[in-house]
């Protein structure tokens, strides 16, 4: 009897301590056994499974925070170009709508200038055609002349008239090229080749004056002579066709500057038309571009709205994390040094692409989601819910904190040194990072090791 309480005892004590031992005398205490072994597994797995889900909730914050954060600055970014394209957002669609209206109504004045640049040189255009009729009337008018030598007199009055007709002619001409000259310069480049047309007729208008003074003081020296030979008409004839082909030559100038003309007026038109319909394309630009700003500050606020209780799960997890490492203190609780081992081997990991994050930042010079917070990283949550019970390894761990808490620093470093554009920096603050993870997972490392031994 004695011997089967010491037995007892014994068995009780193993049950208290969670040891294997040889149940089957003791039926009771080894369900009882079997029970709290199994709560002992139910508990790592569950220790495990929040572990597991506080670290996703913390990447989800971090995660979420960074793109909203995204979707605001690319919300200032269009509203900033917005407001730049088209004005100040107080005044965005009725300044810019009067800018293009303005534009489009100066298009299509300077179309409806550029067809009255066009009629005045079709006038033009009749006018000389009437000078060169009238020029090859007054060549057969001066060989009746000669035909009608015998009737000089009256061949003299009439030349005499003639004579004066052309010299109205080339008042009016020279009159018409000096309106001419005036409107090519109004109408600038395109008006450039017109002008030298206008001031080719000037020339000419004034040297028919002078021909026509000439002329005159010749027929008076005919009328006082009474007589002259026909090869003073037929100079007079040969004159008169000079000027003929000259009047011919401006005619075909003039009429290439009109067809010209006409092509500038029909380009202005088809501008005109174009600036319409772009003025009314930029107008539902503008409204479509506001109205996207506005909606994606609209998500940016749910996407907030929404992550708002995600930090209240995450310490609501965290705080049962470490309640949970406490309790795992308890032998009923506690953790096995494989498991323990295995919770090193997923920090390593953690670290590792941590590492590499930023590495990746680096690399393509732009910010990423990283966690800064040394307590709320993959190794963070598991460091601060639990304490080992492995005498060597407790001298490390506790070391562990302040290093780790610098380790994240370097992230802080690099980010602020990816703001302000300064790359070699961010670089370099990599690599003395890099450098001194080494002794971070050297520290890691010999705790795997003495957990695992």
């Amino acid at each position: 009897m004695l011997r089967k309480k010491k037995q007892t005892a014994v068995l009780m004590k193993a049950v208290s301590e969670l040891k294997e031992a040889d149940y089957s005398q003791e039926p009771e205490l080894q369900e009882i056994f079997q029970r709290l072994t199994k709560g002992r597994k139910q508990f790592a797995e569950v220790f495990e499974k929040n572990i597991n889900a506080v670290m996703q909730i913390s990447s989800l914050d971090l995660t979420m925070k960074h793109e909203t954060e995204k979707i605001l600055d690319i919300s200032r970014q269009i509203t900033k170009a917005t407001e730049s394209i088209f004005g100040s957002s107080e005044h965005i669609t009725g300044r810019s709508s009067n800018q293009h209206e303005e534009m489009t109504n100066t298009i299509i004045r300077v179309a409806s200038e550029t067809e009255g640049i066009y009629q005045k040189t079709k006038e033009g255009q009749d006018e000389l055609t009437n000078i060169r009729e009238l020029s090859n009337e007054t060549i057969e008018t001066s060989m009746k002349m000669q035909e009608d030598i015998h009737n000089l007199s009256q061949v003299i009055n009439q030349l005499s008239s003639v004579i004066a007709g052309v010299d109205a002619i080339s008042m009016q001409t020279n009159l018409l090229a000096l309106n001419a000259s005036t409107e090519a310069a109004r109408a600038g480049e395109a008006g450039k080749g017109f002008a030298v047309v206008a001031s080719e007729i000037r020339v000419l208008a004034e040297e028919t004056q002078r021909m026509t003074k000439n002329m005159n003081s010749f027929v008076e020296n005919i009328k006082k002579a009474s007589k002259k030979s026909i090869d003073s008409a037929t100079n007079t004839i040969d004159s008169l066709k000079s000027m003929t082909d000259k009047i011919s030559n401006i005619w075909e100038l003039n009429s290439e500057s009109q067809k010209h003309i006409s092509k500038v007026n029909e380009s202005v038109s088809s501008i005109a038309a174009v600036s319409q319909e772009i003025s009314s394309s930029m107008s539902e630009m503008e409204n479509q571009i506001k109205g996207s700003t506005d909606f994606m500050c609209h998500v940016s606020d749910q996407l907030q709205e929404a992550i708002e209780p995600v930090p209240g799960i995450e310490k609501t997890l965290d705080v049962a994390l470490k309640q949970m490492g406490v309790m795992s203190q308890d032998a009923f609780y506690h953790l096995k040094n494989e498991e323990f081992a295995k919770y090193i081997n997923s920090a390593v990991s953690s670290h590792q692409a941590w590492l590499n994050n930023l590495r990746k930042m680096v690399d393509e010079q732009t910010v990423l989601p990283l966690q800064l917070d040394s307590s709320k990283c993959a190794f963070g949550h598991f460091y601060y819910a639990m304490t080992p019970n492995i005498p060597e390894i407790l001298p490390i761990w506790k070391s562990l904190e302040a290093k780790h808490r610098k380790f994240h620093k370097y992230g802080e470093s690099v980010i602020q040194a990816l703001r302000n554009g300064d790359y070699p920096k961010a670089m370099q603050i990599y690599k003395d990072a890099e450098f001194y993870s080494k002794e971070l997972l050297s520290d890691l490392e010999k705790i795997q090791q003495l957990a695992e031994r």
